[in-house]
């Protein structure tokens, strides 16, 4: 482990965390995506007031199953704008069943490396850590056979939560961690890694209980800075996914259970408790809300409470890549000061950049000398943008330069100038 790991320390938020177990939200309906933009519906052959199974198959959406994540009817079709996800046409389901489709289960001598990842796209799981379908990640990370690339390489589930009031991974980790170990292994083999752990921040007696529960080397303990930007040893080649997708995983091939819900935190001050809920993918958030009895006048934001996006719609849907809500109440605007030069911005950036010295050329409109100092680098994790003094978004500065390349474009009126 290296001496000095950059980042930020944040104040803890998260109450008795570890405490928090997973309560399961019991809802009216859902709103499930079934395409982008504004294609037709692929469900067509579905007429409205057609009862679905939990699990059942609706369409595909680039190439991945749609599931029904509740047992009811279907309602119908609708087109949203979701803050994250951009134009969807959803499937309106009304929860009034309880029919439940499941998919085969295998011996596991027979779960080959093409098998776990046919499983994993048929169960429809997608990771929590960016949304995106599991098989695909897999897919892409997957080693021929015999290849010693695997001996440099750690397939790691990612369990740290080390956000200020997410804790919906500890919860999984402490509920079900040998299911959720038994779907990384799982998916170590789909990929031919060698080597995988579960990497945790957790305190020193839920961390004992952890490795005595999966194995001693089998669990790595990550440092308390904001962001983890180390989950393994320094020599070694991180390929990342969730530790929700691992249990998701776990309990497709071991119960047949496709990927129907997220476990997520719904915390911030209009709430009078933060709480873990297991929750069906396409519920309302503002249903989550009212069932934590967040008080009115709230702001939502999607993700954590440094780099989560405003919603202002209360009935955005739940989709994954989700696993923190939070209602906050408003705060007094800070009025951003002019860059001080103190260096701060550089000595929290995980990326080793120069933040203030990008910001100060990107303002002098210095763009051709940018590119040496690789704004591209920059993740948004916007730990400078927390530490600075002055109160600016240098994160969101920062990727504003990146998009640069080099080059300005200015908009007078309909016609862009270069």
């Amino acid at each position: 482990m290296p001496l000095f790991q950059r980042g930020v320390v944040l104040p803890f938020q998260k109450g008795k965390a570890l405490e928090r177990g997973i309560e399961s939200l019991d809802v009216t309906g859902v709103r499930l995506p079934l395409a982008a933009g504004d294609m037709d519906s692929p469900i067509s052959h579905l007429a409205a007031d057609t009862p679905v199974a939990c699990g059942q198959e609706l369409c595909r959406m680039d190439d991945t199953p749609v599931v029904s994540t509740v047992s009811g009817t279907l309602e119908g079709t609708v087109a949203i704008h979701h803050p994250l996800y951009g134009s969807l046409l959803c499937a309106d389901i009304r929860a009034d069943g309880d029919a439940e489709d499941r998919l085969p289960v295998l011996p596991e001598d027979e779960l080959t490396a093409d098998v776990i990842l046919q499983i994993a796209r048929d169960a429809a799981i997608y990771d929590e850590l960016d949304g995106i379908p599991l098989w695909e990640k897999l897919q892409q990370w997957r080693l021929p056979e015999n290849d010693l690339t695997a001996l440099h390489s750690v397939l790691v589930a990612d369990a740290t939560e080390n956000d200020i009031f997410g804790s919906s991974a500890w919860a999984v980790v402490m509920e079900q961690p040998k299911l959720a170990f038994f779907g990384l292994q799982m998916a170590a083999r789909a990929t031919r890694f060698s080597r995988y752990h579960i990497a945790t921040m957790l305190p020193k007696r839920r961390r004992r209980t952890l490795k005595h529960a999966i194995g001693r080397m089998n669990v790595y303990t990550v440092g308390d800075e904001y962001p983890v930007t180390l989950f393994a040893d320094r020599d070694d080649e991180v390929y990342r996914i969730g530790i929700q997708a691992c249990l998701a995983l776990g309990r497709a091939l071991k119960q047949g259970l496709r990927h129907t819900a997220a476990i997520v935190t719904v915390a911030g001050d209009a709430l009078p408790a933060p709480r873990n809920l297991r929750v069906p993918f396409g519920t309302e958030i503002g249903a989550l809300l009212t069932a934590c009895q967040a008080k009115s006048g709230h702001q939502i934001i999607l993700g954590d409470s440094m780099v989560g996006v405003t919603c202002s719609d209360p009935h955005t849907p739940l989709l994954p890549g989700i696993t923190t809500v939070l209602a906050m109440l408003p705060r007094p605007v800070r009025v951003p000061g002019p860059c001080i030069g103190c260096g701060r911005c550089a000595a929290v950036c995980p990326a080793g950049l120069l933040p203030y010295e990008i910001v100060r050329r990107s303002e002098n409109m210095h763009y051709e000398r940018l590119q040496h100092l690789s704004p591209g680098d920059c993740d948004g994790c916007a730990a400078c943008s927390y530490i600075c003094p002055a109160g600016r978004d240098v994160a969101a500065e920062v990727l504003k330069a990146g998009q640069t390349k080099g080059t300005v474009f200015l908009n007078w009126g309909e016609d862009d100038y270069e």
